[in-house]
């Protein structure tokens, strides 16, 4: 679960960093032995304007030219500890300061127990939300993520929604 943690937080601060416009993303590549993404997963990538960006702390990520909203998914498989869906949920918004749960909701994804999640906060003074989708499925924990500027958050939120709706784990 540590290093779910570290390697969200990693993710997270880089795609709020290129959200924000506060600087060029740094990526930090973590050992691979730390972490075994999930394989066989299937989903639909976003559509224009989002753009497939290169970060070694996710499986995939993508960044909206127009509005530096954020669309990713990270997976953790074989673990040592079995986290909760609300544990998996508090690490991934540990990020922002001055954090508010908008919503979080339990329900049915992949034919799992899942939990949906809507938060906003703050990054460096800066108002954030973030929509998450969190689920457990065969010895993997999955946490696929929408982020962005609160102003600008839900111009595109129908591009995350999609993206949920094709996302398949094995």
């Amino acid at each position: 679960m540590k290093n779910h943690v570290l390697r969200y937080l990693v993710l997270t601060g880089c795609v709020l960093e290129c959200l924000l416009g506060i600087g060029a993303c740094v990526s930090v590549k973590l050992p691979s032995s730390m972490r075994t993404p999930a394989k066989d997963v299937q989903f639909q990538v976003p559509e224009k304007p989002f753009q497939e960006i290169k970060v070694l702390t996710a499986d995939k990520a993508w960044l909206s030219a127009e509005t530096g909203n954020t669309i990713s998914f990270l997976s953790e498989c074989n673990g040592n500890v079995d986290p909760t869906l609300e544990q998996l949920q508090n690490e991934s918004l540990t990020v922002l300061d001055k954090l508010k749960i908008l919503q979080a909701k339990n329900l049915e994804f992949n034919g799992r127990e899942a939990l949906r999640t809507e938060a906003q906060g703050e990054v460096d003074g800066v108002p954030v939300k973030m929509e998450l989708l969190i689920f457990k499925k065969n010895n993997c924990n999955y946490t696929l993520s929408f982020g962005g500027v609160l102003k600008r958050f839900n111009t595109e939120k129908k591009y995350f929604d999609k993206f949920t709706e094709s996302f398949k784990a094995p």
